[in-house]
């Protein structure tokens, strides 16, 4: 889960993979806004079959908390 959020993230914002960690901020280190966000769990939605209302989204702020958050529906 968490090489296809990173892969993810590294296609939607054109970041390295060295510039992402599990403790990267969405908000702060990448300036995502709430559209990338969306965008982001799109995707993600599209690999991985599993959906994340927008309102779960306030609760994430790092690629650590999307990975746990992401995994804990998986089950």
């Amino acid at each position: 889960m968490q090489e296809k959020i990173i892969a993810s993230l590294m296609a939607q914002l054109d970041l390295d993979r060295e510039a992402i960690t599990m403790e990267s901020r969405f908000i702060e280190d990448f300036s995502m806004d709430s559209l990338d966000m969306v965008e982001m769990l799109i995707n993600l939605e599209k690999e991985t079959g599993i959906k994340v209302p927008v309102e779960e989204v306030g609760d994430i702020h790092t690629v650590g908390e999307l990975v746990k958050h992401l995994e804990g529906k998986q089950q």
